[in-house]
């Protein structure tokens, strides 16, 4: 269980945190409804996590699912504010909307902290693959994140990168090592995607089934450096499985794809 201080630093530091309680069944309650399309104009290929702080009147996940009808109790995430422990809630961007409309119900005057975890997405089981449309999730074949007794450990992993993150300076200040310790950047090709632009000049690789995309790959040798890459590239990205030719042959590993607002990319 991961701890922290919240100070002016608080919303980068809280997107640390890891762990907590797993799904729970709850007693069946009519939900709040979530957005729809006909509430929302604009949606996000992947959605927004949030913590909520627990604090009376709400003072556990499971008073959570019971205010919303989830079939499920979220995610429970410990740490401090200033001098004394706080306890979070991990909750979907529907979800805090959800929340929101209940609390404003019946709690018009009380202020909840809802904090924003901006840093890439990453599914905390299977991965999606690039080159089918993540937003179907019958089109999300999906490949195992966690090690099985039968298979080969999470990491070390073949990165895909194209861009800032292909500058040997720049790994080493992000995993905080000397160049001479970095593992060697290799050409690579990544199959099924291309390149596209949003806000005018941030690079983001889309899917794009047969395309083809130049550029480098990384070992990545531990989830702490993964964790950096994630904070580095922030909310509007998520992490993919990928098909890579590294040296002529075919390898699995992974990049980071596109999760934000489609009508903002360009090209």
């Amino acid at each position: 269980m991961d701890y922290l201080e919240l100070n002016d630093s608080a919303v980068e530091a809280l997107e640390q945190l890891d762990g907590g309680f797993g799904p729970q069944h709850v007693p069946s309650k009519r939900p709040i409804p979530l957005p729809t399309a006909s509430r929302t104009r604009r949606r996000r290929r992947v959605e927004v996590e949030f913590l909520l702080r627990l604090e009376d009147p709400i003072s556990s996940p499971r008073d959570i699912a019971n205010a919303l009808g989830l079939s499920t109790v979220p995610r429970l995430e410990n740490g401090t504010a200033e001098d004394h422990e706080a306890s979070f809630c991990r909750l979907s961007q529907a979800e805090i909307y959800a929340f929101s409309c209940w609390a404003t119900k019946h709690y018009p005057t009380k202020n909840f902290l809802k904090i924003p975890i901006r840093q890439a997405h990453k599914d905390p089981g299977k991965l999606a693959v690039l080159g089918h449309d993540g937003t179907l999730p019958h089109h999300r074949p999906c490949l195992p994140v966690k090690p099985t007794e039968q298979s080969a450990p999470e990491y070390p992993v073949h990165y895909f990168f194209y861009g800032t993150l292909s500058d040997p300076e720049r790994l080493g200040r992000l995993f905080g090592v000397p160049l001479c310790e970095l593992s060697p950047l290799q050409p690579a090709t990544l199959l099924d995607g291309r390149l596209r632009a949003w806000a005018g000049k941030y690079k983001a690789v889309v899917d794009d089934p047969g395309g083809r995309v130049d550029g480098w790959s990384y070992v990545v040798a531990s989830a702490s450096q993964e964790h950096a890459l994630r904070e580095y590239e922030g909310d509007n990205y998520e992490v993919v499985a990928a098909r890579l030719l590294i040296d002529g042959k075919e390898t699995t590993g992974r990049t980071f794809r596109f999760a934000g607002y489609d009508d903002d990319l360009t090209g």
